[in-house]
């Protein structure tokens, strides 16, 4: 890895990276580095995480982003953008710099956002799934990569149309604790109740594994055609959901896939099924008709 030495008054003059409107972004500062710094003259993003005061949080996301460097078979996945740098600011470890991806739009803002097409959503998170399969299928006993808190905020759209991955700080290689995971894992009560599929530390944490990978996914998926986060409802609300889109003729493999989320079963990679889905029939999709219309005839 480069390192880059930098003193205080430098980094205060360093430009704040622009976030999109509703990506999640509350770790850490987003700075830019001038591209002169770099042999290969290609601009980064300085991931700035000394406002986060502690240090091992900064320890687990340096160990992840050094070890993934390392890593040959890990590297070679062309769309996962791995930090190639450290960052020194002062003498002391302040963070660490990514390769900038120009003109780049952020998947989680484009799946959150109601007049986005549904055709086009899936269209990306088919390629999202294809990021984690090519993972997994490099995962073994010498090799351990999970995304850890994967959530499409975490995942950037670039000028060729694109989906890639980013934030990967976060991710876990199958060593020590892992951090605590936002979004989908930390946030649905339910799969506590299947502790042998989603396991834990001794303080509550969940152990990042393939099949909470696959669990973020689905649910990433789900909310796509719901157009609303159906984590936070209770697993009943969540099953009438899967009946209901079951009436409209979204593929069985598809609802099996979802129905694996709260079984002792593995979960599964369903996006060579997505491009089966009636996009036509993205407002019966939604939430909100199932409410109205679904679950008022049952009342």
């Amino acid at each position: 890895m480069q390192v880059i030495n930098l003193r205080m008054h430098q980094l205060r003059k360093l430009k704040e990276l622009k976030i999109e409107d509703g990506v999640l972004n509350t770790e850490a500062l987003m700075l830019l580095l001038k591209k002169r710094t770099f042999p290969d003259k290609v601009e980064r993003v300085f991931k700035y995480l000394d406002a986060q005061e502690d240090p091992d949080i900064m320890s687990k996301k340096i160990f992840v982003v050094t070890s993934l460097n390392g890593k040959t078979p890990y590297r070679e996945i062309e769309e996962l953008i791995i930090p190639d740098s450290i960052v020194y600011v002062d003498g002391s470890i302040a963070g660490f710099a990514v390769p900038l991806i120009p003109n780049h739009k952020n998947l989680g803002a484009l799946i959150n956002d109601r007049s986005f097409p549904l055709e086009k959503k899936l269209k990306y998170l088919v390629q999202m799934g294809e990021i984690i399969d090519k993972v997994q299928r490099i995962n073994d006993s010498n090799y351990r990569f999970q995304f850890g808190d994967l959530n499409e905020f975490n995942f950037i759209i670039n000028s060729d149309d694109r989906v890639l991955a980013v934030d990967l700080d976060s991710s876990y290689l199958g060593i020590g604790e892992p951090l605590e995971m936002a979004y989908y894992l930390l946030k649905n009560q339910y799969i506590k109740s299947l502790p042998d599929k989603y396991k834990a530390t001794a303080s509550g944490i969940v152990i990042p594994s393939d099949d909470t990978d696959l669990y973020c996914y689905n649910m990433i998926i789900l909310n796509a055609l719901a157009g609303e986060n159906i984590y936070k409802y209770d697993i009943e609300l969540f099953y009438k959901y899967l009946d209901y889109i079951k009436t409209l003729g979204v593929p069985v493999e598809l609802i099996n896939t979802l129905n694996n989320i709260y079984i002792p079963r593995h979960n599964t990679n369903p996006k060579d099924i997505l491009g089966d889905i009636d996009c036509d029939l993205e407002e019966q999709y939604s939430y909100k008709t199932f409410r109205k219309e679904y679950l008022k005839k049952r009342q």
